[in-house]
C-alpha cells in the first residue's frame, strides 16, 4: 500500500478555512545565509494537517526550529559531513521522497471521485470485512517450538493470563491477559481464520498459527454479527482508498514502461 503524506491526505478531504500563513514569519538570515520562507510554510502545513491550530506561537516555535536546524546543517557542512557516503545517501533519499510526494500530489490534483465510485468502494470494503466479528485471547511468540510449548501448557490447564505474562511479546494485550478488541473476520489472515473455524466460545485453536507478526496461540472468546459503520462515517477513508488506487494504477503504468535491470 502506498504511503501518502499527512498534508496530502488532508488535501483529499476538507480544507480548514481561515488558516492564513505568514511568509514573513519564516524569512530569516542565519550567519548571512538567507533562508527562504517555503520550508517554514511547509512545516506549518504539515502541523495543521496533523490537527494543530495555526497561531503566532506555533509559527514562532517552527521558526526557532528552522533556525536551529540551519545552524546544525551549517556546522555539518563546515565539518565535511555532507561528503560522507551515508549522509549523501540520506540527502538523495530525502530528495527522492520529496519528488515522489510532489508527483503524487500532481496526479491527485483535481481528481474527483463520484458518489457512485465512493459507494462502490464502500460496498467492496464492507463485503471484504465479512458478516462476523470476534474477540480472541492470544499469546504471541517468536518461533514454532515455543508456540507449541505454550499451546501444551494452555491445553494442560495453565491460566491464560499467566501464560501471556510469561511468554507473549505483544505489549498491546499483555495487560489484558492476551484479550484483543473486536475484529471483523475479514481483517484477519487466512491462516488465523482457518484455525478459528468450528471453534466454540472459550475453545483453544488446535495448533499454533504462523502469522506475519510471529507464531500465535489462539483462543476464541466471543463472536457476534458484524455491523459495518455507515458510509458517511468512513467517507474520508474511502476517498483515501480511491486515491491510493489511482496512484497504484499510475505507478503500474510507469513500471510497465520502465527499464529495470
Amino acid at each position: 500500500m502506498l504511503a501518502l503524506s499527512a498534508a496530502l491526505l488532508a488535501g483529499l478531504t476538507t480544507a480548514s478555512p481561515g488558516l492564513a500563513q505568514s511568509p514573513a514569519a519564516f524569512a530569516v538570515s542565519v550567519n548571512g545565509e538567507a533562508q527562504p520562507p517555503e520550508p517554514g510554510q511547509l512545516l506549518l502545513q504539515e502541523q495543521i494537517a496533523r490537527g494543530a491550530v495555526n497561531t503566532p506561537q506555533l509559527q514562532s516555535v517552527l521558526r526557532e526550529t528552522l533556525i536551529n536546524q540551519t545552524l546544525m546543517a551549517q556546522a555539518a557542512v563546515k565539518a565535511g559531513l555532507d561528503q560522507q557516503p551515508q549522509v549523501r545517501a540520506r540527502l538523495d533519499l530525502a530528495r527522492q521522497n520529496a519528488l515522489a510526494q510532489a508527483w503524487q500530489q500532481q496526479v491527485l490534483q483535481g481528481v474527483q471521485h463520484s458518489d457512485a465510485a465512493i459507494q462502490a468502494e464502500y460496498q467492496r470494503q464492507v463485503q471484504a470485512l465479512g458478516t462476523q466479528e470476534i474477540r480472541l485471547r492470544h499469546v504471541l511468540v517468536a518461533d514454532e517450538k515455543q508456540a507449541k510449548e505454550v499451546h501444551a501448557q494452555l491445553r494442560g490447564g495453565a491460566p491464560f493470563a499467566q501464560v501471556v505474562t510469561q511468554f507473549s511479546s505483544d505489549a498491546n494485550t499483555r495487560e489484558s491477559g492476551g484479550l484483543t478488541g473486536w475484529m471483523p473476520l475479514g481483517r484477519l489472515s487466512l491462516a488465523v481464520v482457518k484455525a478459528l473455524q468450528g471453534l466454540e466460545k472459550g475453545q483453544l485453536a488446535a495448533a499454533p498459527v504462523e502469522t506475519s507478526a510471529g507464531w500465535q496461540v489462539l483462543r476464541l472468546e466471543e463472536q457476534r454479527p458484524f455491523t459495518a459503520p455507515a458510509m458517511a462515517q468512513v467517507k474520508p477513508q474511502l476517498i483515501q482508498a480511491l486515491a491510493r488506487q489511482t496512484l497504484q494504477a499510475r505507478i503500474k503504468t510507469l513500471r510497465e514502461s520502465a527499464t529495470v535491470e
